[in-house]
């Protein structure tokens, strides 16, 4: 009888061992092995070298696995050497039929296959971390932090690390970032990240958590690529708890970030993530060695954002008292600048001594950092709205924009001052940008569709008010703006209803009768009177800036009486006179010799400054 084929009787030989049973077991327990550490490393962001050991672990234990099969074998009495196989043994697996051979070759090479494949996924593929190509990535949204020291009062340091990062990356050159309130505006919103992505038109994600314990700092931070959800790199950092430490930290997530996505290469240490270019994204300017100085100013920044009488107390004193413990920290002073600029806006506090206030702010910031671009803007801004110094502004709003075209807020704030010159479409053209970067920010939806109503541009105009008023319905500004909107293509009805939600969430007394009583002005010329006291009452009260009473008056047919709010305003709200170009009635009011003389005193320029081109 003619002996088998060697490779018959070596598969034989790998049956008799136990091999293809071991090789098909090992394979299938690495493959989810390896789903769960994927799993893992998501759910608690670990850095993707995690994954990274587990793959090359089961990778190497493979044919570790196979040896030992090969050459030792459990017995009831433990595990003993294989011995050599019987006579005829090997010839008697060779002539099994095909049924009961094939069944475990094939699981082995499945768990073979499944093997190969998991690793593949994890390490191999072409969109994988750590893979051989990756695209360059050109925008990102910084999501907050989450505050995993179980304290309330660290979040504001969990929000202020998170926005921090956000503006050193939007120092990297050609990178776009989402904008700080947009961003922040999904915290609790359980959306998916590819949904939260395209929310903000972004292609990744940055997200970690902070913790604070016993005198140190931990931070993890992830960014990862929001189309599929891959993580494209991941790392942790344990410091001692110092103002410089926390600058270096960010100073190395920022550099970290900049290298993957511009480079495709994830940084190992912390000297490869400041070669990345993070040494120029935290610069010394705006770094402080006091921590409390830091973490006062994280707090002031909190409370300025909200944007209401209390939190712009709150936030001027803790500027204020960050900038005692460290007189030259520059971010404190150009948020002493803008919380003293706001002020007027929401309060009764004193228009003159707030703009003194936050124009020397504002020029100290720039004595100690000349190219901070935060600081130029917010001085242009205040001499703008207080000194209506023209030139002056639009010199600096140009110096601001070429050092940052990123900044939201700046931009917000360079399409009123456009508005108040009168350049209503440029003004448009720079309030779609500011809503470009700050997508969900209410204030920046609410000033476009002002001065798209301005411009004539009403049903767009009440779009884009709409989409704010669905974020923050309680928004006064917003819903101020919506009822003047609907009184004016003379939908009343709509009108008397958004009305009423103003004059409600303003604490107005007896809202809805007030509310009846303006929009039945609007509907019987006979209430007219009525109407514009009521206003007029408002006024009085500050539960309504100047500038909205004069388009109620004039929308109502009162014109005399919106002449002498106009007048008034040249003694009582100076501030609300850079508004008088860009209301609802300026082209309804064009021609009426007073109101004219009144635009005329504003000093603009003839012809006004060039607006700056949109560069995008």
């Amino acid at each position: 009888m003619p002996e088998n084929p060697s490779y018959q009787r070596f598969f034989a030989e790998l049956k008799r061992r136990r091999v293809f049973r071991v090789a098909a077991m090992y394979g299938a327990t690495s493959f989810v092995i390896l789903q769960v550490a994927d799993l893992l490393q998501e759910g608690l962001q670990l850095p993707q070298a995690f994954l990274t050991v587990v793959t090359v672990l089961a990778l190497v234990g493979f044919p570790v696995a196979l040896i030992l099969a090969w050459l030792y074998e459990r017995t009831p009495h433990g595990v003993v050497r294989t011995p050599d196989p019987r006579p005829d043994e090997i010839d008697a697996i060779v002539a099994e039929p095909m049924a009961r051979r094939w069944p475990v070759g094939i699981a082995a090479a499945l768990g073979t296959a499944l093997l190969l494949l998991s690793a593949w996924w994890a390490l191999g593929r072409p969109e994988a971390p750590g893979g051989s190509e990756r695209a360059d990535y050109s925008s990102i949204a910084v999501l907050p932090f989450e505050n995993m020291s179980g304290n309330e009062e660290d979040a504001y340091f969990a929000d202020g690390l998170s926005e921090e990062l956000l503006n050193a990356l939007t120092r990297v050159p050609g990178l776009r970032v989402a904008g700080r309130t947009s961003s922040f505006s999904l915290r609790d919103s359980n959306l998916d990240l590819k949904t939260i992505a395209d929310t903000l038109g972004v292609e990744t994600v940055l997200e970690g958590s902070v913790r604070r314990s016993g005198g140190r700092v931990r931070v993890t931070a992830q960014l990862i690529e929001a189309e599929d959800g891959f993580h494209l790199w991941s790392q942790d950092w344990e410091r001692e708890l110092t103002a410089d430490n926390v600058f270096e930290i960010q100073d190395e997530i920022a550099g970290a970030v900049a290298l993957a996505m511009a480079t495709g290469e994830e940084p190992t240490d912390a000297d490869q993530a400041a070669e990345g270019g993070a040494s120029v994204l935290v610069p010394a300017s705006v770094r402080t060695s006091d921590l409390d100085a830091y973490e006062l100013y994280l707090a002031g920044r909190h409370h300025w954002s909200a944007r209401t009488p209390q939190g712009l107390e709150e936030a001027k004193r803790l500027f204020e008292e960050a900038l005692e413990r460290d007189s030259l920290y520059v971010p404190a002073w150009v948020g002493l600048s803008a919380a003293y600029n706001a002020l007027p806006w929401y309060s009764d506090y004193p228009a003159d001594e707030a703009a003194e206030r936050s124009r020397s702010a504002a020029e100290r910031a720039l004595q100690l950092d000349p190219g901070n671009a935060e600081a130029l803007y917010t001085l242009a801004v205040t001499i703008f709205e207080f000194e209506l110094a023209w030139e002056e502004s639009a010199r600096l709003f140009e110096q601001a924009i070429a050092l940052d075209p990123t900044y939201s807020q700046g931009l917000s704030w360079y399409c009123f001052f456009l508005a108040g010159l009168g350049s209503w479409e440029e003004a448009i053209r720079w309030c779609e940008r500011s809503v470009e970067l700050d997508p969900l920010r209410v204030q920046h939806l609410t000033q476009l569709g002002e001065i798209l109503m301005v411009s004539g541009r009403i049903e767009e105009a009440l779009r884009h008010i709409s989409q704010a008023l669905a974020l923050q319905p309680d928004f006064p500004y917003g819903n101020m703006l919506m009822t003047l909107g609907l009184a004016a293509l003379g939908r009343l009805d709509e009108a008397e209803a958004s009305l009423r939600l103003y004059a409600r969430d303003s604490g107005i007394p007896g809202a809805e009768s007030a509310a009846s009583t303006i929009i039945g002005g609007l509907r019987d010329p006979s209430l007219r009177d009525d109407a514009a006291a009521e206003v007029l009452t408002w006024l009085e009260r500050g539960q309504a800036q100047a500038y909205w009473v004069v388009d109620w008056l004039e929308l109502m047919g009162a014109r005399e009486e919106a002449l002498n709010v106009v007048d008034r305003m040249f003694e009582t709200s100076p501030h609300e006179l850079s508004s008088l170009n860009s209301l609802l009635v300026t082209d309804a009011l064009r021609g009426e010799p007073r109101f004219d003389a009144a635009v005329e005193a504003l000093g603009i320029p003839d012809p006004p400054p060039a607006a700056v081109p949109v560069p995008w």
